[in-house]
Formats: C-alpha cells, sequence, structure tokens
C-alpha cells in the first residue's frame, strides 16, 4: 500500500512538472513570437498598439456612460470620434478681395487649396499617371512650375526608394495636383537605394543632396521635402512651400490614431531649407534599417550648439495623411539607434555630409520624376569639419 500511494505520488508529481514545462515553454514560444514580430515588423506593431490604444479609450469613454455604453463598446468596437475640429467656421482661409496676376509673386493659398483630398488608395499602372499629367506642362524629369504667377519657392522633393513599385503611382497621382494647386516650382527626386545592405533612408537624403546640387547646379532649391513613398497627404492646405522651416509636415497618421507619435517625432514627411540641411552637416550615416534616423536629426536641428532652430507643424489638423499599408514588407529595426543617439550633437560635425561616400549613381529622367539610384555602403572614416558652410558635392 505504502508503494502504491509513493507511485502515485511520483506520478502526480511528474505530470505537474510535465504540465509547467509545457506552459513555460509556451510562454516562451509566445513571448519570442512577440519579440520577433515587433523587430522584423515595427510599423505594424506600433499601428496595433495604437489601435489596443484606441480600443481601451473608448472602453474609458463607454465605461463613463455606465453599462449600456459598456455593451455598446463590446459589441460595436471603439466608437471614439477620431474627427478633429478643422478651421473655425469664421475662418477667412482667402481674403474678401484676393487676387493675382502672372506678373505677381504667387501667394501661400488658392482657390484650388479647398482643403480635405479624396485619398484614393487604387494601385495604378505608373503610365496612366502619366497620361494624366501629359498635357498638364510637366518638365520631363518630374518639374513643374506654375505660368499665371511667379513662384514663390522652389522645390526639391525627394522620396527615399527601393522596390516600392505599386505605392509610387498613388503618391504621384496625389502630389501633383496637390502641389500643382499651390502654384510651387517643384521637381520630384526618386532616390533608389541599390545593394545588398539594410535601407538606409537618411543616407539617401545625404547622397540625394550631394548628386542635386551637383548635377542640376541650374535648379537653386530653396528647400528639402522629405516624402516617404507611403504618405498620402489629406488636406491641400498643408502647404509644401518653404516658409516657417524646419517643418513637420505629417503630423497626424490614419494608422497612429490620427495623433501625434511622440513630441519630437520628424519622420514620414518633414522639410528644411537648404542652407538648414547644411547647417546640420544633413543627416546622420549610420542608421540602417528601420527607425532612429528622424530622432537624430530632430536633435540636430533643435540643440544644435551653433544655433538651434524651432519645428513647426501646420494648424487645424491639414498634416493629416493616409498610410499605403497593402503591398509592404517593411525594414528589420535597427537596434542600436538608441546607443546613437546618445551621442546625436558630438556626431553632428563628424557623420553626415561631411562623410558620406558613395559610388557613382545612376541618374535617369522619367516624366513624372528623376530617378537617382544608389548603392549604398557604409562610412568607415569619419572627417572632422569645423564650417558646415565648406561643404562641396563629391
Amino acid at each position: 500500500m505504502r508503494l502504491l500511494k509513493y507511485g502515485i505520488c511520483r506520478s502526480t508529481r511528474a505530470r505537474s512538472y510535465n504540465r509547467t514545462a509545457v506552459l513555460s515553454m509556451a510562454m516562451f514560444l509566445s513571448s519570442f513570437s512577440v519579440i520577433y514580430f515587433i523587430y522584423t515588423s515595427p510599423g505594424r506593431a506600433n499601428a496595433y498598439l495604437y489601435k489596443f490604444q484606441l480600443f481601451q479609450m473608448g472602453v474609458r469613454n463607454a465605461m463613463s456612460q455606465g453599462g449600456a455604453g459598456l455593451f455598446r463598446q463590446i459589441v460595436n468596437g471603439t466608437d471614439y470620434n477620431l474627427e478633429p475640429e478643422y478651421e473655425p467656421s469664421d475662418l477667412e482661409f482667402l481674403p474678401a478681395n484676393f487676387t493675382y496676376s502672372k506678373d505677381d509673386i504667387c501667394p501661400e493659398r488658392f482657390v484650388e487649396m479647398n482643403g480635405r483630398i479624396q485619398v484614393n488608395m487604387t494601385e495604378i499602372p505608373l503610365e496612366e499617371v502619366n497620361r494624366m499629367f501629359d498635357a498638364n506642362f510637366v518638365e520631363f524629369g518630374g518639374s513643374w512650375s506654375p505660368k499665371d504667377c511667379i513662384p514663390k519657392y522652389q522645390v526639391a522633393v525627394m522620396v527615399p526608394f527601393r522596390n516600392r513599385f505599386s505605392h509610387l503611382p498613388i503618391l504621384l497621382r496625389h502630389m501633383y495636383p496637390m502641389m500643382m494647386s499651390q502654384r510651387l516650382n517643384f521637381t520630384i527626386f526618386l532616390i533608389e537605394q541599390r545593394g545588398e545592405y539594410p535601407f538606409n533612408r537618411a543616407m539617401l537624403f545625404n547622397a540625394g543632396f550631394m548628386e542635386i546640387s551637383k548635377k542640376f547646379p541650374d535648379q537653386h532649391f530653396d528647400c528639402l521635402l522629405f516624402h516617404d513613398v507611403d504618405h498620402i497627404p489629406e488636406n491641400n492646405r498643408n502647404y509644401y512651400g518653404c516658409s516657417n522651416m524646419p517643418r513637420h509636415f505629417a503630423e497626424e497618421l490614419d494608422i497612429h490614431a490620427y495623433k501625434l507619435e511622440y513630441y519630437k517625432f520628424f519622420g514620414g514627411v518633414s522639410g528644411v531649407t537648404s542652407e538648414q540641411f547644411r547647417d546640420v552637416n544633413g543627416y546622420s550615416n549610420q542608421f540602417w534599417g528601420w527607425g532612429g534616423e528622424d530622432d537624430d536629426f530632430y536633435n540636430r536641428i533643435t540643440e544644435r550648439k551653433e544655433g538651434s532652430y524651432n519645428i513647426s507643424r501646420p494648424p487645424y489638423h491639414y498634416g493629416r495623411y493616409s498610410s499605403i499599408k497593402k503591398n509592404h514588407v517593411q525594414e528589420a529595426m535597427f537596434l542600436g539607434r538608441f546607443s546613437l543617439l546618445k551621442s546625436s550633437i558630438e556626431r553632428m560635425y563628424l557623420d553626415g555630409l561631411s562623410s558620406i561616400t558613395y559610388p557613382t549613381p545612376i541618374i535617369t529622367r522619367n516624366q513624372l520624376y528623376t530617378n537617382i539610384s544608389i548603392d549604398l555602403q557604409p562610412v568607415k572614416n569619419l572627417e572632422k569639419i569645423t564650417n558646415p558652410s565648406s561643404i562641396q558635392p563629391n
């Protein structure tokens, strides 16, 4: 009898140990899966986090309405109102006596800038977009200038790119009407990364700036617009001219519940003057993969010892954007970004325009953009400079 009880006890403990081992293994695999997902798809992970936060806000609002509100929340999902308050009802966007002529400098507001854009995410061949703007005096290579007034600004739009061919026509279809309505003289540059290294958005902007300065000396761009290919503007009153630079245009993104991701966020769509870009020695070249480069650039702009700049953002929720979610394979997260961000200011004149090197790029002109294709490689030697205005193209 004693042996039987001992055997039963051992059997019970063994089953308990097995259940504990299985549960521990399941928890480990689940944790590993979550970490792997965050590492390989950080953008999607952020989007899910915002959805969860939005659901929490909806539940809190529903609970404040009592049991009936909570029941509606569970059955129907969040009823949290995402519609922001746009301009005040008495806002006079254009003066009553608004007028201009072909001999005047273009103003920053026009009748065609009527607000909300009907965003269309339908995939479309690039050839069809080419036909849309064939008769709109678009210069081959992606340049356009108004004919009914003198453009106030000349803008270089730089789009970092790699293998996002289904997204590009969607961006161009929305970008051209918006910037034409704002009467800007602009050129769209597709800065494409070739090679096997992870995507380096910041280094593409540096190399693109150097090549534009060298290969297009007759085009004196007043400012640079850094525009992700999957960010589609929702309001054409979000003025893409060079006023109030540095400027963060993409303040509110749909996948972030139309909220500013964090106070120092400077990614998606942003702009600086050419002089400001030289002053801070451009972007860092060290951020390979997803994340960190825009935070480092923000630090350079706002904490520069020789004189910092203040970031501006669009008023009245003009800076709302839709994100293209289909066919979006994201780069893996750059794990070294946090340590690099600690030394943003110390690296400013060691790492950037002054240190970038790259092979001769391939430049081709298309109807609606100029493509600058570059085989990026890590920068090995950093050379300190003392005068940022002395930076010259390679």
